[in-house]
């Protein structure tokens, strides 16, 4: 039995854990949105996921060049599909919505136009495990083009974090390593009252 154990422990500590999911905005999936006044480019920003294993909470920032592009923090709440009457111009995605029993949590973060920041975006999957898992888009903000912007400075994800629901493989090897040698001293109690 004790081979057993230190087999399966093994084994264990050489599987390979899956590549961190990878949170990124691709400049060829901006949504064009109508201007909020002559002048301006208005423009939703996707950022997406790939590569996510049951995933159960996100966080991530991103950073512009204030001088070219800002949050649109008077986008209507009424009409603009991309700005919740509630959370404004930053909108959940439908990685985690669109297949939850129960709202997800979501959490827009803090827009810093004057320094070029959007800090601390967040989600957690409310539902039991497993969280989702593959490619989608975690939310959308709503930019605009500054007096003399342009838009075509790069946006930035930064501070990303990523949760899931599977354990890390040293983990396992440990919880199974535990479980093998505790059943295995059972196994000899057993045999020397006999």
């Amino acid at each position: 039995m004790g081979a057993l154990a230190v087999a399966s422990v093994a084994a264990l500590i050489s599987y390979r854990a899956a590549a961190d999911p990878i949170i990124f905005v691709n400049p060829a999936d901006y949504i064009p949105t109508p201007p909020p006044y002559p002048g301006s480019t208005a423009f939703i920003v996707p950022v997406e996921i790939t590569g996510a294993v049951q995933l159960t909470s996100w966080q991530f920032s991103l950073s512009f060049d204030p001088t070219d592009v800002q949050i649109n923090t008077g986008c209507d709440r009424t009409t603009d599909t991309f700005c919740d009457p509630l959370f404004g111009p930053v909108t959940q995605g439908p990685f985690f919505s669109s297949i939850a029993l129960f709202p997800p949590f979501f959490d827009p973060g803090f827009i810093f136009n004057g320094s070029g920041l959007l800090d601390a975006v967040a989600g957690a999957w409310q539902d039991p495990p497993p969280g989702p898992s593959g490619d989608g888009i975690l939310a959308y903000m709503e930019f605009i083009t500054t007096e003399n912007g342009t838009g075509e400075s790069p946006i930035t994800v930064t501070g990303v974090s990523t949760t899931t629901s599977v354990p890390e493989p040293t983990t396992l090897a440990l919880l199974i390593g535990g479980l093998l040698s505790s059943g295995s001293r059972r196994l000899v109690r057993r045999g020397q009252r006999e």
